[in-house]
């Protein structure tokens, strides 16, 4: 099978507790208006793809524990193709809580990974494809030379570092960033590698590293910057004016929207109008899993976009 976009990077089994009074304090209890168990990591990713109409391969590991049972099931629910999956025989647990509010979220991770990492440059070479998506700078320094094989294979690359303060402070990251076709962190992950005192200057000089492609440079509430190396200005779509029920995986769902028109050639523009629309959709609802039926209307979500993006100059953080 051909694929037009290969996700690799770990899932999670996302427990979302919404419509909290506060955030907990030690020795006290809050009570949740609703739970949601979703797909979670790059399971968001790949499963918004499908859902959209792209064939698309995952590449992650499930083991022999409950979360990733449940994990089985929710892939299985969305259509998502298992075959790039590794099943392992011991528990491999991999899930995120994360209580959301309206306009943000805080996370806690139980993250186990494999004693050993997928073979890439195998799979890539009998599973052809025209993209590769990186989720999260730790499946990155796994594989730290992905770009050079999905590169001489024929790919493009794209990364989505995802948030690990220890990660985003690893010196080989520079050299993984300067190869990509499309480096895509929000404004946080981008200040916190770059170390830069404010955002434009981060953006600076990480196009000044970066020795090829487009920086997507998310912003939450405000939308998206695409910033490119030709000289081109700014690329920037306003976030979607909807009611923030539950931002996590909004990041996930803006990447899967923008690969969804980058893998047929679409211009920039385009690509930035589909990630806003459908970081948009995914916040509506909690969890990404709740959310995917509303991505198949993703034509009426982008009918609320601005007719054309326009440029937006760097503003310090």
């Amino acid at each position: 099978m051909m694929y037009d976009v290969i996700v690799y990077g770990p899932i999670f089994c996302d427990l979302i507790f919404t419509d909290l009074p506060r955030m907990p304090t030690p020795g006290t209890e809050i009570f949740a208006g609703d739970l949601a168990a979703s797909l979670g990591g790059s399971a968001i990713v790949a499963a918004v793809l499908h859902t959209l109409g792209v064939r698309v391969g995952l590449i992650a590991e499930l083991g022999s524990d409950p979360f990733s049972d449940l994990l089985r099931r929710l892939l299985d629910e969305s259509g998502l193709d298992r075959s790039l999956i590794r099943e392992h025989p011991h528990p491999l647990p991999q899930v995120t809580v994360a209580l959301s509010f309206p306009g943000d979220r805080a996370f806690v991770t139980r993250f186990q990974r494999p004693a050993t990492p997928p073979d890439l440059a195998t799979i890539l070479r009998t599973h052809p494809a025209k993209h590769l998506h990186v989720c999260s700078f730790l499946a990155a320094l796994e594989t730290p030379n992905a770009c050079d094989i999905a590169h001489a294979a024929g790919m493009t690359v794209s990364m989505d570092p995802g948030w690990d303060e220890a990660a985003l402070r690893d010196p080989r990251l520079a050299a993984m960033i300067a190869d990509l076709d499309l480096f895509m962190p929000g404004e946080m992950e981008l200040q916190h590698i770059a170390g830069a005192p404010d955002m434009a200057t981060a953006i600076t000089e990480t196009l000044a590293a970066m020795r090829r492609g487009v920086l997507v440079l998310k912003q939450g509430a405000t939308g998206a910057t695409a910033h490119s190396r030709n000289g081109q200005p700014p690329v920037h779509v306003p976030a979607l004016a909807v009611q923030a029920i539950d931002t996590t995986g909004a990041g996930d769902a803006f990447d899967a929207g923008f690969l969804s028109r980058f893998v047929h050639g679409a211009s920039l523009d385009v690509c930035m109008r589909a990630g806003v629309a459908c970081g948009g959709i995914a916040v509506t609802t909690p969890g990404i899993t709740r959310a995917l039926v509303n991505f198949k209307g993703m034509e009426a979500w982008l009918a609320k976009l601005p007719s054309s993006a326009v440029a937006a100059p760097t503003r310090p953080a």
